[in-house]
């Protein structure tokens, strides 16, 4: 992915970039689930292999993905933005 591509088109109606939500899926990782993406894409009910994805680039961050963090983060009272 072009870094351009990364920063022109905001994932959700924040602006959030790609490399914001990879990094925002990061801390909320590290953060709430021992660093675990196992863990990770357990709550966000996505397939291991697509958070391992979406962490380190291979797959598109996405505006549900992003929203879904967000709120998990919120009800766990874990600080990621």
């Amino acid at each position: 992915m072009a870094d351009n591509e990364d920063n022109s088109n905001p994932v959700d109606d924040q602006g959030t970039s790609e490399a914001e939500g990879r990094e925002l899926l990061k801390r909320l990782r590290d953060g709430g689930f021992e660093g675990s993406d196992e863990k990770l894409a357990l709550a966000l009910g996505r397939p291991t292999e697509e958070v391992e994805g979406l962490i380190g680039g291979t797959a598109a961050v996405d505006d549900d993905v992003v929203m879904k963090a967000r709120g998990i983060a919120e009800q766990r009272g874990i600080a990621i933005e």
